[in-house]
Order: C-alpha cells, then sequence, then structure tokens
C-alpha cells in the first residue's frame, strides 16, 4: 500500500509541468482568438488543437462515465478546467507524498 500511494503522489506531481503547459496554451488560445476563458470547452479545445486525440477520447468517455456527466465535463471551460485540475493534483501529491513515506 505505501509504495502504491507514493507512486500516486509521485505521478501528481510529475503532471504538474503538463498541466501548467496546458494551461498556457488554453490562455494563448485565448489570447489569439475570439473565445473567451469561458467559451473555450474542453470539448472546442480538443477538437480544434488535438484532433486526433479527441477523435479517441471523446467516445472512449461517454463509454466510462454516464452521458449526462461526460457531456458535463466536456462542457467545463478549458481554462478553468486544467487549473483547477493541476492546482488540486499537485496540492494532493504533495500532502500525500509525507503520509506514505512515514507509513510503515
Amino acid at each position: 500500500m505505501k509504495s502504491f500511494l507514493i507512486f500516486i503522489a509521485y505521478v501528481c506531481i510529475w503532471t504538474t509541468p503538463f498541466q501548467l503547459i496546458f494551461f498556457l496554451w488554453g490562455l494563448a488560445v485565448v489570447f489569439n482568438s475570439e473565445a473567451t476563458v469561458i467559451s473555450l470547452t474542453n470539448e472546442l479545445f480538443l477538437s480544434e488543437k488535438l484532433p486526433w486525440f479527441y477523435s479517441w477520447l471523446r467516445p472512449f468517455s461517454y463509454f466510462i462515465f454516464p452521458d449526462v456527466l461526460a457531456s458535463w465535463i466536456w462542457s467545463i471551460p478549458f481554462t478553468i478546467h486544467v487549473f483547477l485540475k493541476g492546482f488540486f493534483s499537485t496540492w494532493l501529491g504533495l500532502w500525500l507524498l509525507p503520509i506514505a513515506k512515514k507509513m510503515p
């Protein structure tokens, strides 16, 4: 259990740079287009900027989650979603790592 929690903590911490890059990319799209922070949804960003990933991820999300939840996730504003996900993921990793290392 200890090694699993340490692994989860490190994954949460190591993915922070990727989430920061996606956040900055979303802000660049907002500043260089007519989209606003609120109007740039997950669906719009991924379908325009990463269409190969979008074509795989969208059907997969509707397979995993109920349709209402998947539709809600796709309609969340991209920059806000990535910022909150990055913030809480990093916080979780930094909080979990010392706790997991102290476990017997």
